[in-house]
């Protein structure tokens, strides 16, 4: 193909950690010399990376790739390259149902692909020198680790992304510093087991051995941590977070499931005992934290009784905010072989809208809260709706995650400011609105 000016349209499918793979991959073809273009239609390599962790997301990533193959019966010579999770799990598969794509290409293989197209990158080294970020500048995800070492029943990712592999704090810091010069403010530190960082190169957790020099990286001001797994938050990674400068005193930790015998079942190697202590810690040590969960109804050994008893944990636990994933028997995991899926989908899904019926009040009320209380709001953007209207999260919410701080004012901000604002009301049980202040 014509190596000058190739345009390329990349559409990025599933978690943060996959954009993260985007990004760099998107960096290949910069090095290249490639343009990126919003409308795929107008391209001339088309990119879809994919998702393939449970049903949702395979049907999400496989309706993707049927759409932008009908695109080559117009455009003979438009290339079509498909990538990610779901390309990892079931590339013969796909290979063999939809030959209108031009290259599947497995994981390992990912960072090849502007060179499998006839490219010739010009690479910096490390590879996180050519990244595009394609969150809002002042935002971006530093990915610690690959992998996972856990065994959860329901879980597909060890299968598809193997064993826990660190990256070593002093690459992780220079990431940092080169994030930091591109304009970033929160650093999102994601993995499949952020709390787990470490261990598999320095025989130990290091995940705050890492934090306390990301916190030395001048212009990050908020680090946020996700995916952390309960086996591995004790009393002093609370308290941890409580002490830290730059870690806004937010966490995501999903927990999965309340009862001990479904916890058992999915091989979560901890018990309800042990959120139950987690909540406790946080409610002494930094009461004003937020923590999003999210939990799995319909597992098969799930009876009425454990989905009743989850309910009740889940209204006393009062959790900031909470997803609620249906079960989705993944070919290859533990629970795949053990059991029979035997919930039907319309059940899972009542019991999702039920508890996500509990959620939606319980974040309401802790919404309400807040009104009349003064918080820093970082800046995202501005309304769809109303294009001179500032949208932001406090520390209390996660990028594109959490409910909106929708923020009154009569003097200029730009996006990427940091801005004290007075809430005022709650739209939608998980926005809110802010009155900026001088």
């Amino acid at each position: 193909m014509n190596k000058k000016n190739i345009k390329v349209g990349v559409i990025s499918l599933g978690c943060p950690k996959n954009l993260v793979d985007t990004e760099m991959l998107m960096g290949q073809f910069n090095a290249s010399g490639a343009e990126f273009i919003n409308n795929v239609e107008e391209a001339d390599v088309i990119v879809v990376n994919t998702c393939g962790f449970i049903d949702t997301a395979k049907e999400e990533s496989i309706n993707t790739i049927l759409e932008v193959a009908q695109l080559k019966e117009n455009s003979k010579d438009k290339k079509i390259v498909v990538t990610g999770c779901l390309v990892e799990r079931y590339k013969e598969e796909l290979e063999k149902e939809i030959p209108e794509i031009d290259l599947f290409v497995d994981l390992k293989k990912e960072s090849d692909i502007p060179i499998q197209l006839g490219l010739t990158p010009k690479i910096e080294t490390p590879p996180y020198m050519n990244r595009i970020i394609t969150t809002p500048k002042h935002t971006a995800y530093l990915k610690i680790s690959e992998g996972c070492d856990h065994t959860c029943g329901f879980c597909a990712i060890p299968n598809i992304r193997g064993k826990h592999k660190s990256r070593t704090i002093e690459s992780l810091v220079e990431e940092a510093k080169f994030l930091a010069d591109s304009g970033v403010k929160e650093l999102n530190i994601v993995s499949q087991d952020t709390s787990y960082y470490g261990t598999d190169i320095y025989g130990k957790p290091k995940l705050w051995d890492l934090i306390r020099e990301l916190e030395k990286v001048d212009g990050i001001k908020w680090i946020r941590l996700y995916y952390l797994y309960p086996t591995t938050v004790n009393e002093d990674f609370i308290k941890q977070i409580r002490d830290s400068e730059k870690v806004v005193k937010y966490f995501e930790m999903p927990i999965q499931h309340s009862e001990d015998k479904l916890l058992k079942d999915m091989l979560r190697g901890y018990r309800k005992h042990r959120i139950e202590k987690i909540i406790e810690w946080k409610e002494k040590y930094i009461p004003e934290a937020a923590i999003r969960t999210s939990v799995i109804v319909g597992f098969p050994s799930e009876t009425e009784r454990d989905f009743e008893e989850m309910k009740k944990f889940i209204q006393n636990a009062k959790f900031d905010w909470l997803g609620v994933f249906t079960y989705s028997h993944e070919e290859g995991t533990p629970a795949y072989k053990t059991f029979e899926d035997t919930v039907p989908q319309e059940e899972k899904i009542r019991r999702r809208n039920e508890i996500m019926e509990i959620q939606d009040d319980i974040t309401e009320s802790k919404n309400k809260e807040l009104v009349g209380k003064e918080l820093e709001i970082l800046i995202d953007g501005f309304s769809e709706e109303w294009e001179t209207l500032p949208v932001g999260r406090s520390y209390r919410s996660a990028f594109e995650i959490d409910g909106l701080t929708i923020l009154e004012t009569t003097e200029p901000v730009k996006t990427g400011d940091f801005v004290k604002a007075k809430i005022k009301d709650v739209v939608d049980k998980y926005d809110v609105v802010g009155e900026i202040l001088d």
